[in-house]
């Protein structure tokens, strides 16, 4: 009879920590995100938020909108416990996040979607034609397919834009117009 007693127990308890826990709450990561203010839980990114709030995990572009200060984090990841905004559908802005360029070289510059070295090129050092110094100073972690194609980019990676002439070690250059 005692062993019967702890058979059902057993099953209990398998079945109460499969569910997440006897009397503990742990945080929703897989059900719907309604609109508003959402508290990050442990490994949510953008694209699995954009996913659970809008069926669509493309959209994570606009979250990246509506939270402007995860662009200048490498890979715009997301702190677990950190409160984001969730806009409602209609109200997101399904632009290109923009690009911040840095007023100094060399520095460090975090990939926006929609960029090419061209682009980041013409804005920072304001000449298209000089994407390949871009990708020169970052060879060890972009594949050759960028050269082929200079749109083929990861969002948030980060890349190293060197001074556009000077190759003495530590100097920096100024970017007129953005003083």
């Amino acid at each position: 009879m005692h062993e019967a007693v702890k058979r059902p127990f057993g099953i209990v308890l398998a079945a109460c920590l499969a569910a997440g826990g006897c009397g503990t709450s742990k945080p929703d990561n897989t059900g719907p995100i309604q609109p508003g203010e959402h508290i990050v839980v442990s490994g949510e990114g953008l694209s699995h938020v954009a996913l659970r709030a809008y069926g669509d995990m493309n959209l994570w572009p606009s979250l990246l909108n509506a939270n402007p200060e995860l662009t200048k984090r490498p890979g715009f990841g997301l702190r677990e416990g950190e409160t984001i905004v969730i806009p409602e559908r209609a109200q997101l802005d399904t632009s290109l996040p923009k690009a911040v360029f840095p007023k100094e070289l060399p520095a460090d510059y975090i990939v926006m979607p929609g960029d090419s070295l061209h682009f980041i090129a013409q804005g920072c050092y304001g000449d298209r034609k000089l994407w390949s110094l871009i990708y020169d100073a970052n060879r060890h972690i972009l594949s050759e397919r960028v050269k082929e194609d200079t749109r083929r980019l990861i969002p948030g990676q980060v890349l190293r834009i060197p001074a556009r002439e000077s190759r003495e070690q530590g100097a920096t250059q100024r970017i007129p117009g953005r003083e």
